[in-house]
């Protein structure tokens, strides 16, 4: 098993280290191997990000502190990491929707429940695996290259040549179809949007008329012969990702 690396951010000591023991406990329950780093507050997060050029893959983060809050700390973590799976903790929902634009991977309620922090954790961990496996195998040149699924923005097809744009700013161009590809990704992500764009719908910030905007402000048509598939499609993926209707349906209970 990997190395789980888990932030967890909170202004409230006693919350910081009731999440530290709920880790651990899990943790030795289930044989993970984990490192957790705590942080007083959302400006101590971003700084050890700048200063260590680095990423958590879980960061459990309240919404309600001092200085910087949880919403506006995620914004900042988001410009420097996009595949952390940021899970707010808070006393309240009513942030779910301002949220939207950080992807959060779900909220959990304080006090938080040891049987939903299960649930969430192990969700997470079993995603971050999978996300870490999966990946397209090309031959650019005389070489093959990996790239992973979860590090690709978007692909491009232009006169038969393929161009895969990626999180890290790198790019990797080959000879082959666009149908072809998307047969290989076969990941319920890529939303083939035009006939030259295959773009993956966990980096969509935004649909903005006839365009995705991505996280990196890219702007990516979207065919207008089938615009209301295409809207529909993405719409039916945040719900199932987002996690906020099934927070929602809990708290009704």
């Amino acid at each position: 098993m990997m190395m789980i690396m888990v932030a967890v951010c909170d202004d409230q000591k006693s919350d910081r280290q009731n999440m530290k023991d709920l880790l651990n406990d899990y943790c030795i329950l289930k044989n993970y191997d984990i490192k957790i780093i705590p942080f007083e507050s959302g400006e101590a997060l971003e700084k050890y990000y700048i200063m260590n050029d680095f990423s958590f893959d879980i960061i459990f983060l309240d919404i309600y502190m001092g200085g910087m809050n949880g919403i506006v700390t995620a914004k900042k973590i988001r410009k420097l990491d996009l595949e952390s799976k940021i899970i707010f903790t808070t006393s309240s929902p009513d942030h779910a929707l301002e949220s939207f634009e950080v992807f959060p991977f779900h909220y959990l309620i304080k006090p938080i429940n040891k049987s939903d922090f299960h649930t969430t954790f192990e969700r997470a961990i079993n995603m971050i695996d999978k996300e870490k496996q999966k990946s397209l195998l090309v031959k650019i040149g005389s070489c093959l290259q990996t790239i992973f699924f979860k590090d690709i923005l978007f692909i491009e097809s232009n006169a038969r040549i393929l161009t895969i744009y990626t999180v890290t700013d790198k790019s990797y161009s080959f000879s082959a179809k666009l149908d072809d590809l998307q047969k290989q990704l076969q990941d319920s992500r890529f939303n083939r949007c035009h006939k030259s764009y295959l773009v993956n719908m966990d980096y969509i910030s935004s649909l903005e008329g006839h365009s995705f905007k991505l996280i990196n402000n890219t702007q990516i048509p979207i065919t207008q012969r089938n615009y209301v598939t295409i809207k529909k499609i993405f719409y039916d993926y945040l719900v199932v990702i987002s996690n906020i209707n099934n927070h929602n349906e809990k708290g009704e209970d």
